[in-house]
């Protein structure tokens, strides 16, 4: 399903939602060399380890949805404007979950190739979920970020996201770093 078209730096960027079940083998590859560029590191030094078995069945679970953006360079032929390239460039997988008796859309998978990031990406693929949250009146955005991963935490911590009481460590709205070892944390936001 189509979402939105976006013109950001001279590039067409395509953005379309859909479920696991729905991805072609080349997408689901993309996807997963983009998580693996980006997150390998952080998962290795982490207490869940890599595990790539474990991670392609969440990732790519049946409950779970994408929001796929691609790069489109269209090309004039003809008068009409046809698509000569589509590639994936980022990505939000997501599910409609139930937390603390709300309804939430729980953020499993932000990412972003290293060579679009900084152009917004990131923020209109987190504000799908908002706009998919609203229309199915969900209560919150939630996700789950490494400690170790700054650039992520800054950029939740742009967008508005606070720590959740479901966090590990949560007391009071702090993180209590040395009541226990844990290398992430849950942060959320409320859908307007």
């Amino acid at each position: 399903m189509s979402y939105a078209n976006y013109l950001v730096n001279c590039d067409i960027l395509h953005f379309a939602v859909k479920t696991s079940s729905e991805l072609s083998d080349v997408e689901s590859e993309r996807i997963w060399n983009i998580f693996e560029s980006n997150m390998h590191l952080f998962y290795t030094t982490s207490s869940f380890g890599w595990d790539p078995r474990s991670k392609k069945e969440e990732m790519f679970h049946p409950h779970a949805r994408l929001v796929l953006c691609e790069r489109r360079d269209d090309t004039p032929s003809g008068g009409e404007s046809i698509p000569s390239e589509s590639r994936i460039v980022a990505y939000t997988i997501f599910r409609f979950e139930r937390e603390a008796k709300q309804d939430v859309v729980y953020c499993y998978e932000l990412q972003v190739t290293e060579e679009s990031r900084g152009l917004g990406v990131g923020k209109l693929l987190m504000g799908s979920l908002f706009d998919i949250g609203s229309r199915w009146r969900m209560k919150n955005v939630m996700l789950t970020v490494f400690k170790a991963n700054d650039a992520a935490s800054a950029f939740y911590k742009s967008l508005g996201f606070d720590l959740d009481p479901s966090s590990p460590g949560y007391v009071e709205g702090d993180w209590q770093d040395e009541e226990l070892d844990c290398d992430y944390v849950i942060l959320s936001k409320s859908i307007p």
